[in-house]
């Protein structure tokens, strides 16, 4: 969800605070919202001056290589490919530095993962410190002590062919001071657009067969936690359109509307401004 709204806000950022757009100061304007860049090239197609003196934008497409978000700074995104619909955003604020959109703003955007970048980033210290918060048990009696008994740590992930995964974690138990191996392939099916559904699910731990019960209730603890749907309270609609998995890659094609009263583009952060799950 980080990933999202960083993108997002990003897109915001196309329009000069000078009254015009010409590509090379899109380029900079995007630069200026990560952490690094490979390579970006911006198009803004079509829009006659008297609509970019008003801040308006027909369209604009942006295409990055190698990028560096700075809200997820460890994670490498091989390639973004963006498409904005309309963009209407108040001249006179942005010239004092501020982002306010006169209207709704939505794009199209299509993401691509390398598994090599990915791995990299789930050993990030970011990336430890979500997994701390996670609270699951396992089956039979629940109170606050078995809430907490278990976490997760040290996940890396294999990008299969057929929109299937290799994730492998170990399952800390922190009662018995103990780590289990655990081995899930699976595949992935999108519910809604917003929600990750498990697909013929395999869960190995030590090397040994485990009972599709324990992977539920191991998943369940996670999955509450990541819907797009969240994001709605931001004023960030977000849908998945397309997830493609193959060999070392992975493909995400994504739409996103984001509303003009969004704390997005107030500058926080998905960290800061999600509120937490029920």
């Amino acid at each position: 969800m980080e990933i999202l709204t960083a993108i997002v806000a990003t897109l915001l950022a196309i329009v000069a605070p000078v009254g015009t757009v010409v590509d090379s100061l899109a380029v900079n304007a995007i630069r200026d919202q990560l952490a690094g860049a490979e390579q970006i090239q911006v198009r803004v197609d079509n829009v006659p001056n008297f609509q970019i003196l008003r801040g308006r934008i027909d369209q604009a497409r942006v295409a990055g290589r190698g990028i560096y978000l700075r809200q997820l700074p460890d994670l490498r995104i091989a390639a973004i490919d963006l498409e904005t619909d309309v963009v209407d955003i108040d001249v006179g604020r942005l010239q004092r530095g501020e982002l306010v959109l006169d209207e709704p703003a939505q794009a199209a955007l299509r993401l691509r993962f390398q598994a090599d970048d990915f791995n990299q980033f789930l050993q990030s210290d970011q990336v430890d410190d979500w997994l701390q918060t996670l609270r699951f048990s396992l089956p039979g009696p629940v109170d606050d002590r078995e809430l907490n008994r278990y976490g997760l740590a040290n996940p890396s992930v294999v990008f299969l062919e057929g929109d299937r995964l290799r994730v492998m974690v170990d399952l800390q138990d922190r009662v018995a001071n103990e780590d289990i191996a655990l081995v899930i392939d699976l595949g992935l099916a999108i519910v809604n657009g917003h929600r990750f559904q498990l697909v013929d699910p395999v869960l190995t731990a030590d090397g040994e067969d485990i009972p599709p019960q324990l992977l539920t209730a191991v998943v369940d603890g996670i999955s509450n936690q990541l819907t797009l749907k969240r994001l709605e309270a931001l004023g960030l609609i977000a849908r998945v359109l397309e997830f493609k998995v193959r060999d070392n890659e992975l493909d995400l094609v994504i739409f996103a509307r984001i509303e003009p009263t969004s704390p997005l583009l107030a500058g926080q952060t998905a960290t800061q401004a999600v509120p937490s799950p029920p």
